[in-house]
């Protein structure tokens, strides 16, 4: 969002830029796993309500947010040589 010179914000508007932000910001704040039980119990509210309403839809917001949380925390089921290299880049980040 910071290199200029790619734009793929270039046509949002003001709003829709911030919304944007917001977005994306709540998706990575999803990996922190001190948050970790809030999203399952989000989970598993969801699934109470769709038991009872199959039709009920799911927030956009947390369902992006619960694929980014799916995708952080699913290395450890990758193959362990795979699983290593990816956890090697992790730690790097920090």
């Amino acid at each position: 969002m910071c290199d200029r010179d790619v734009g793929i914000l270039e046509g949002l508007s003001s709003t829709q830029y911030y919304q944007f932000r917001s977005s994306v910001s709540k998706m990575i704040l999803a990996t922190d796993m001190t948050r970790h039980f809030e999203y399952i119990n989000h989970l598993k509210e969801f699934s109470a309500r769709r038991d009872e309403d199959p039709a009920v839809e799911m927030d956009k917001q947390l369902a992006m947010e619960l694929m980014v949380k799916c995708a952080d925390v699913s290395n450890v089921i990758k193959p362990t040589k795979v699983a290593r290299r990816w956890a090697l880049r992790v730690t790097d980040e920090f």
